[in-house]
């Protein structure tokens, strides 16, 4: 479970999770489909590489800190940094290459094999939203 409450939408979390799927299947006219709208929030793809990356690379509570971990959450820190930096200072490439390396990402870390890439992203966007979902329910029930 993410440490991250997601402040994204669930709508928004599913147009980024389907872009990010759709480079990383090779799928160029979803891709094309969808590049307008995800390159019209330069935060989408880094807020979606954050419900990624730092499940997988922040200091748990559940273990005690070793040097190995203090080394992963700066490694988290700095992956998710550069991809800041990349919407920033080049937005017309950023969309397509965040995807591809958020792809990557999950390919060689989170995937059964770099080839089960699709799958394990299809997963995460599944949970992310259905966690949106419930962040939303919760906030309308406060509401209430």
């Amino acid at each position: 479970m993410s440490p991250i409450v997601p402040s994204l939408p669930p709508h928004l979390v599913q147009l980024g999770f389907d872009y990010v799927l759709a480079v990383a299947a090779g799928d160029d006219a979803t891709a094309a489909r969808l590049a307008p709208e995800v390159e019209q929030l330069p935060g989408l793809l880094p807020a979606i590489a954050e419900l990624v990356v730092f499940p997988v690379t922040a200091l748990s509570d559940d273990t005690d800190p070793c040097t190995d971990s203090f080394v992963l959450d700066e490694v988290g820190v700095i992956y998710l940094m550069a991809i800041r930096e990349w919407v920033t200072h080049a937005p017309a490439m950023a969309a397509p290459g965040i995807a591809r390396t958020l792809a990557h990402f999950v390919g060689q870390v989170l995937a059964d094999a770099p080839t089960h890439a699709v799958r394990a992203l299809q997963e995460l966007r599944d949970e992310q939203v259905a966690r949106a979902c419930a962040v939303v329910e919760n906030v309308v029930a406060l509401h209430r």
